[in-house]
């Protein structure tokens, strides 16, 4: 079971990560919208919002399924707990 462990947490790493990138890009391009008053950038900036609120989901549920079947404990239980704030966090940033 260990190494089932390990694999769902190096997914959720992955995912996480997505997720940081995309917010990172969305308030770039936010940004680059503003100073140039491109309306359409704008919009597709918000359109982009979806995707990150969806894989906001997918990271709370691969930690809820991690918890439920693998009962961590020590790091990989911090690691998850972790995982749940930093995404909800980071998807906040973007909403603002």
């Amino acid at each position: 079971m260990g190494r089932h462990i390990e694999r769902q947490i190096e997914s959720l790493k992955e995912k996480i990560l997505r997720v940081g990138t995309l917010v990172e890009e969305a308030i770039s391009k936010s940004i680059t919208a503003v100073i140039n008053r491109d309306t359409a950038l704008a919009q597709r900036v918000q359109a982009s919002d979806e995707q990150i609120d969806r894989m906001e989901v997918e990271v709370e549920e691969e930690c809820l399924k991690i918890l439920a079947l693998y009962q961590p404990v020590a790091a990989d239980l911090r690691f998850v707990v972790a995982a749940l704030k930093i995404t909800a966090l980071v998807s906040a940033v973007c909403r603002k």
